[in-house]
């Protein structure tokens, strides 16, 4: 009986640069990591905190319903535009604030991947969702390695989110609590390093700006200038798109 054969598909090649090794060739017998290594590795490091890539919702499908979501849209789309045009000036920043519910999370997610995923000069960008982020560095701060490498990762990332900043000191639209020492240990390195390196953050928090200064004023200044006019504040509960359709 003849044997059957079949065609055989050749595998695709996603990365040009470096034809999925993930190291790239820089000179005679010169290698370094492919930059396609240093994104799979940061989409690794979302999908640890609950974000993959393939659920990641557009910004197009956010749908503004006044001047202000429409002012965050069209902000939030001229960021992205603009982006490389920001690097090294002191507004290079994205703040999003207020109400919980709004959309924030969803803009400024849809921002940092549509900047890590585009094919000219993607920027790597860490994503660090507030609450999460403070537990693993207060967890880790006996062990003096792990934690270096651990809060050096979101201080010189070349663009940084950070979700949901003080979100465990507000409820309902009001401050229920103060920055403790543990807070300021691990959360302002990181602010103050990039604000002095010019290195761009995307921020939400359901903080007013007057609530962040009340919280801690170097922090809230850092945050504000940064951000310069990429700022929306959303200051009325008909800006929870969850309770919108009950509140109708």
């Amino acid at each position: 009986m003849a044997k059957q054969t079949g065609t055989t598909q050749s595998s695709v090649v996603k990365c040009k640069i470096c034809k999925d090794s993930g190291m790239e060739l820089i000179g005679d017998n010169l290698y370094r990591k492919c930059k396609c290594a240093e994104i799979d590795y940061l989409k690794r490091l979302w999908a640890n905190f609950g974000v993959k890539d393939q659920d990641v919702k557009k910004l197009d499908d956010y749908e503004p319903f006044d001047d202000t979501t429409k002012m965050a849209k069209d902000k939030a789309v001229n960021y992205i535009k603009n982006f490389d045009s920001l690097k090294d000036i002191r507004e290079n920043s994205f703040g999003l604030f207020g109400q919980s519910g709004a959309g924030k999370t969803h803009i400024i997610i849809a921002i940092g991947s549509t900047l890590l995923n585009r094919d000219r000069l993607p920027v790597l960008t860490v994503y660090m969702p507030y609450l999460e982020a403070m537990k693993e560095l207060k967890a880790n701060t006996m062990d003096a390695e792990y934690y270096a490498k651990l809060i050096a990762r979101y201080q010189r990332a070349k663009l940084l989110i950070i979700d949901d900043l003080f979100k465990d000191k507000t409820r309902n639209g009001d401050l229920i609590g103060k920055i403790s020492e543990a807070d300021l240990k691990h959360v302002y390195p990181i602010v103050n390093y990039r604000y002095l390196n010019h290195l761009p953050m995307i921020i939400s928090t359901e903080c007013t700006p007057n609530m962040l200064e009340d919280l801690d004023e170097a922090i809230s200044g850092r945050i504000i200038e940064s951000c310069g006019n990429n700022i929306t504040i959303f200051s009325n509960k008909k800006y929870n798109y969850r309770m919108r359709k009950f509140n109708k």
